[in-house]
């Protein structure tokens, strides 16, 4: 599987704008701020909440130069998002916008609701380093400033610090305060419920920071996103874990502030192969620890089984690998659910069936949204997903 990898690209100039962004009421809680500053309170939106706009970082040649092109993926996303809500796209430049804007027309996109931002950056993945939004007490959008390691593989300091002034650089162009904190995280490593709950994954925030005690990140957590539970669960999908280490929004998401979806692994599919089954005895483990769990007010969840795709475990690529594929790396915003979808002709009715089942529990789950299918192999392919590939900013 290709990993998320290392560019050099030259620095663009930031297009200057301000807006003024509030937010709404929620549960906050008095955290002291270890700066200097004084006592401070955050709330991290649950992204099933009213969103503004969903952020997302236009590829670079090399995402399009070999056999999994990401371009029409992107667009794809784009025109699915923007009746929907306003879609922030970060660019490289002026001129790379005015090729954009051209690539969208071309390709029947006939919309206003597409914003253009200048913001150097070297990959697609503004999940992980765009811009995470918690709101203050004083109902505004703040950003969480988190370290950047290029997902604990280390490698080109160059792109690792590109990358990690994504989010510092968003929130200078918006105006917005910045949290800071030494913490290393990536927003497709976190999850929260809106009300005070997070999860995460032992196998990604300890490897990020090595030098910290369990405690000591879960303290960090509290205080920059001002939650006041972290569930910890052990492992991610074993197909991410040469890509980053096992990121929760493949396998555990919060569908609203008291249910959770949880990847399973089908009776036929566990042992397919040894990848497959290090992913069902994690996903278990995870259950086990999930069911024993409780909010932040000690109330248990609703936690509902999403079938893995089926079939495509047995797929692996040229190095041996089988790419990440999860019905739970989907987008959700106002009024609809962006879905990762796998069934084309040729592949098995078992596939298609398990989709359906799919799209039907999320109707269930995310009432009043339209639920939409989207191919995003190609993106599974360079590893990770729609989700990954865009970033919620919380209503004002």
């Amino acid at each position: 599987m290709k990993k998320r990898c290392s560019i050099i690209i030259l620095a663009s100039a930031c297009v200057l704008i301000t807006l003024a962004a509030s937010a709404c009421r929620g549960p906050y809680r008095k955290l002291e701020y270890y700066g200097g500053r004084g006592p401070t309170s955050y709330v991290f939106p649950g992204e099933f909440e009213k969103q503004q706009a969903i952020w997302m970082q236009w590829p670079s040649g090399v995402y399009n130069a070999g056999s999994q092109p990401v371009n029409h993926v992107m667009i794809s996303i784009i025109k699915a998002l923007a009746p929907y809500i306003r879609v922030n796209l970060i660019s490289q430049s002026t001129e790379e916008i005015k090729q954009i804007k051209d690539l969208l027309k071309t390709n029947g996109f006939t919309g206003t609701n597409v914003h253009y931002y200048v913001i150097n950056h070297l990959s697609i993945w503004a999940r992980d380093v765009g811009p995470i939004f918690v709101k203050d007490r004083q109902n505004r959008l703040n950003v969480v400033n988190f370290g950047f390691n290029n997902y604990g593989r280390g490698g080109d300091q160059h792109y690792i610090n590109v990358e990690g002034q994504v989010d510092k650089l968003t929130a200078q162009l918006l105006g917005l305060p910045v949290i800071n904190t030494k913490l290393i995280c990536e927003g497709g490593a976190i999850e929260s419920n809106g009300r005070g709950t997070m999860m995460v994954t032992e196998s990604v925030a300890l490897t990020r920071n090595p030098g910290l005690t369990k405690k000591q990140i879960e303290n960090e957590y509290k205080r920059v996103l001002g939650v006041r539970k972290v569930i910890w669960l052990k492992k991610g999908l074993a197909e991410d874990e040469p890509i980053t280490s096992g990121h929760i929004n493949e396998m555990a998401r919060f569908a609203d502030p008291n249910t959770i979806l949880l990847a399973q692994v089908l009776p036929g599919d566990r042992y397919a192969n040894r990848t497959s089954q290090n992913s069902y005895l994690r996903l278990e483990e995870n259950y086990r620890i999930l069911l024993n769990s409780t909010d932040q007010d000690g109330k248990p969840f609703r936690i509902i089984r999403i079938p893995m795709p089926p079939t495509l475990y047995e797929e692996a690529n040229n190095t041996g690998e089988i790419p990440v594929r999860s019905y739970l790396n989907y987008a959700v915003t106002n009024g609809a659910v962006l879905m990762q979808t796998y069934w084309k002709p040729g592949r098995s009715n078992t596939l298609k069936t398990t989709e359906d089942q799919v799209k039907s529990i999320f109707r269930r789950v995310f009432p009043g949204r339209n639920i939409i299918g989207i191919n995003a192999e190609n993106v599974n392919l360079w590893g990770g997903g729609i989700h990954c590939i865009t970033q919620h900013m919380p209503a004002n």
